[in-house]
């Protein structure tokens, strides 16, 4: 078969181009000609100048069919990678990730992370095998920073360092993931104009994330600024819910309730205008807890929670987060209802997606209003339990109104 002329012979003709402009003056016409039908073979040096010609990469010449195939496999596991984001679920999550995994397994050996496509597909297996293991090593996934360099794909490139950055978040190691974003964001400097607008924002974002939790202000609000001045400048709403969140948020975390209300209005009309399910529940998420700590308004929490109910009903799985739980509790608690406190917090647990300690301090309040409530039950093993339990979680986290309240709970169970 004579699959490598015809490949030419056709690319040739896509592109427009004569026999006579594909050969210039380093080949003939007639040789040329052969090739295309079969009856010569080329040398690697006239291959390369054909290909170069035909502005291709020689390999996509030679191509048995596999490149093909590869292709094809990285567009489906592309479509996995997107589907995996819209899963709840923990062991369809789990299937779908073996199911990747099985389906580059056998490319393995043709993959040789020469080209966009072939670095990626490298780049999701070991990042879904690292989802079954997470004690793998990370030490193999920086490469994977250098090879995109080399083939400048700057976007990706920036996208592995946030997801280093999201490991060392997880083991609650903050210095250690501000280093690896200011890292990154140093290497892609003189690439800024060449880095989709959108990863730039996701680079803002994750600093904004970082310094905030090794309690810079300062610079935490420096890179929220620069993000939400880029999202105007180009009118663009990506991730505009989650920085006015997390502005909110803050000011709560840090009592400058004025800004709370002034972010809390903010989040209330980008619910209102994007119509968005997500969005909405964040915005709920917020004004619970604007509710419990700034209006101080504790009866309007349940009924807020049941008319978004009914508002949302087709999306009652997004109910299931505990801040639900945790906020009803908190307004119980301070309607002195503390039976109900415990009847409501009965499960009450810390999400394990929750690295931050803004977040996490937020939680771990929710166990001392629990311990609270169980001391003034007379329940004080219990409530001991728990108390020391929301101590111990808070104690090397920046100063908050959630962990000034755990230690006020403390010392008043153990006085």
């Amino acid at each position: 078969m004579n699959i490598l002329g015809e490949r030419i012979k056709k690319l040739r003709k896509e592109k427009k181009l004569t026999q006579t402009e594909v050969v210039g003056e380093r080949l003939t016409k007639g040789m040329l000609s052969l090739i295309e039908n079969g009856k010569a073979q080329p040398s690697m040096e006239s291959l390369c100048f054909i290909a170069k010609q035909l502005n291709v990469d020689v390999s996509y010449l030679l191509d048995d069919g596999t490149m093909t195939a590869l292709r094809n496999l990285y567009t489906d596991i592309e479509e996995d990678v997107e589907r995996r984001k819209l899963i709840r679920d923990p062991d369809e999550l789990q299937s779908l990730t073996i199911k990747m995994i099985e389906k580059i397994e056998p490319f393995l050996t043709e993959i040789q992370g020469t080209n966009y496509e072939q670095i990626r597909l490298r780049e999701v297996y070991f990042l879904m095998n690292r989802t079954i293991n997470k004690a793998k090593s990370l030490d193999e996934y920086w490469k994977f920073i250098d090879q995109y360099e080399e083939i400048h794909a700057y976007s990706r490139m920036l996208r592995c360092y946030f997801y280093l950055c999201l490991s060392s978040i997880e083991q609650r190691n903050y210095s250690e993931a501000l280093s690896i974003l200011k890292q990154g964001e140093e290497k892609v400097a003189p690439y800024e104009l060449m880095i989709d607008p959108m990863v730039r924002i996701d680079l803002y974002y994750n600093l904004t994330i970082s310094y905030s939790a090794v309690d810079d202000v300062r610079m935490s609000e420096h890179y929220l600024q620069k993000a939400l001045e880029m999202a105007k400048k180009l009118q663009i709403f990506y991730r505009m819910d989650r920085f006015y969140h997390l502005l909110f948020i803050q000011s709560i975390a840090g009592e400058d309730y004025e800004r709370s209300r002034e972010y809390i209005e903010k989040l209330r009309l980008l619910s209102e205008f994007a119509e968005e399910p997500t969005i909405s529940i964040l915005f709920l998420y917020s004004k619970l807890h604007y509710l419990n700590n700034v209006e101080k308004n504790y009866r309007q929490i349940a009924p807020e929670i049941q008319h978004y109910k009914v508002k949302l009903h087709n999306y009652l799985f997004l109910f299931k987060n505990p801040i639900f739980i945790g906020e009803e509790m908190y307004a119980e608690f301070k309607l002195k209802n503390y039976t109900n406190v415990i009847r409501i917090g009965e499960s009450l647990i810390i999400p394990s997606y929750l690295h931050h300690p803004i977040d996490l301090a937020k939680y771990y309040r929710f166990f001392a209003v629990r311990a609270l409530a169980y001391y003034y039950e007379n329940d004080e093993v219990a409530a001991k339990r728990d108390i020391i339990f929301a101590k111990n979680g808070v104690e090397d986290f920046p100063s908050t109104i959630y962990k000034k309240f755990i230690y006020e709970a403390f010392n008043e169970i153990f006085m």
